[in-house]
């Protein structure tokens, strides 16, 4: 006699990688099998992964009115993509610790990963193939197909036999970008650059040791890293200045920089960074910056000197009881509104004057318009393509200088200076074009000019 399967109850799970079943008690003369219960299962979708020794226990043990799992699918085991795993850290370290007091530690500062020969850089781990997995309704769960990462192209490395370790083969600094894999020349000097040494000028990396003496000079295409304390001397960078004793010029020092400038003091220098200049004091100094001046730390002062920067300024302390006399200023002034107008001009004509010569070449070459002899018009092409590559020439220049104003205009909307405890009588602020005289002490404030206003307003913080 056939076995009643109307009060049996098939689930699959959510995901359809499980299902259970609930049997009824069978009516008096019914016998419930194996068969019975397989056949229930495929007609309610359940078409793979049979438990059969549950199946089977169901049956000889008759389990009833509990739900039992009777089909599991096959899990999908996941591919593993190649990857790198790197030896140094990806990107710079451009973190100093924070003392106790709030000051910056220039001295734990590095933006620098040096690296010696024999050191490994990398390591590949080749993909690992997966498996595709099946539900219990018999779909397949593809895994997706193993993807491999492209070799890491460069120099100064070795790369070992199977293809997957990098090691360096000579000293200098490590770096990566996309695949691409160098260990760059650095100038190393472990001692005092003074006298005797004179001068570095170096196409890399260059970091001195000891301490860097008057009327010594640097120049680096990329950072310069002093771990003493700098004097009169000249240094000149692509990258970044990090000197971690700071600097103290006696009115002799230079420091330049396309990028960011840290230093623990600096005192009676000329600074100028085309990104930040952060410190935790300047004193008697000629300081500008394309972005921010930072001086943070419990004692952190600006005192003395011209300070500017086309961002924020910002500062524990500006002046000081004696009421030295100190300028912080942030902003732009109306000369970066009128050059910028006047290079936009120079680019729109030199656009104008491209379009009408590629159309007098195009108007020469066709036959239709002229019928010219060869080298008539070989003399004019000539000429014409003289005149565009000049003028594309042109606009290439006002257009990379257009770009940077445009993005130094930017960063002066963001113009403020903010003094975070006392700004002293003797400070004179610049906001733009626009000053103001402080004759008493103020505490906690920040100096802006709202756009389209004529005067400095003055906002506790």
């Amino acid at each position: 006699m056939a076995v009643s399967t109307d009060k049996w109850r098939c689930n699959i799970s959510q995901d359809s990688m499980t299902a259970t079943l609930l049997l009824a008690e069978p009516k008096e003369g019914e016998t419930i099998t194996s068969q019975d219960i397989t056949l229930y299962l495929r007609a309610n979708g359940v078409l793979f992964g049979y438990v059969y020794s549950e199946i089977e226990k169901a049956v000889r043990e008759k389990i009833y009115y509990k739900d039992i799992v009777v089909a599991r699918g096959k899990k999908l085991i996941e591919t593993q993509s190649g990857y790198y795993e790197f030896m140094f850290s990806l990107g710079e370290i451009k973190h100093p610790a924070i003392r106790s007091d709030g000051s910056v530690d220039y001295q734990s500062m590095s933006v620098i990963q040096s690296v010696s020969p024999g050191d490994v850089l990398a390591v590949y781990h080749p993909a690992v193939s997966g498996s595709s997995g099946m539900d219990v309704k018999n779909r397949e769960i593809r895994c997706k197909p193993a993807k491999e990462l492209p070799a890491l192209k460069g120099s100064g490395f070795d790369v070992s036999f199977d293809g997957n370790t990098y090691t360096a083969n000579m000293e200098g600094r490590v770096e990566y970008d996309n695949f691409k894999l160098h260990v760059r020349d650095m100038y190393e000097l472990r001692k005092d650059l003074d006298l005797v040494t004179g001068r570095i000028d170096f196409r890399g990396d260059v970091i001195v040791h000891g301490n860097v003496t008057a009327g010594t000079y640097i120049r680096a295409t990329k950072s310069v890293t002093v771990d003493g304390t700098v004097e009169g001397a000249t240094i000149i960078a692509g990258g970044d200045i990090v000197l971690k004793k700071g600097i103290q010029g006696a009115g002799k020092a230079r420091l330049t920089s396309n990028a960011n400038i840290y230093a623990d003091f600096i005192e009676f220098s000329e600074v100028k960074a085309k990104g930040n200049v952060e410190a935790n004091i300047i004193l008697n100094s000629t300081v500008s910056a394309g972005k921010s001046v930072i001086v943070k730390g419990k004692r952190g002062a600006i005192i003395g000197g011209s300070n500017y920067s086309v961002g924020e300024m910002t500062t524990t302390y500006a002046g000081n009881r004696a009421e030295r006399k100190t300028v912080i200023a942030s902003g732009i002034s109306d000369d970066y509104d009128k050059r910028h107008h006047l290079l936009a001009s120079k680019a729109e004509s030199a656009r104008e004057s491209i379009g009408k010569c590629k159309k007098e070449i195009e108007m020469i070459r066709d036959i239709r318009i002229t019928n010219d002899p060869k080298d008539v018009k070989d003399a004019k092409i000539s000429q014409l393509t003289r005149r565009l590559k000049r003028d594309e020439r042109m606009l290439e220049h006002v257009e990379r200088e257009l770009s940077e104003i445009e993005n130094t205009i930017n960063i002066g909307a963001g113009a403020a200076v903010v003094v975070e405890e006392a700004v002293n009588p003797g400070v004179v602020v610049r906001i733009d074009n626009k000053e103001m005289a402080i004759s008493s002490e103020m505490q906690h404030v920040k100096f802006y000019r709202p756009s389209g206003s004529s005067t400095i307003e003055v906002t506790t913080i």
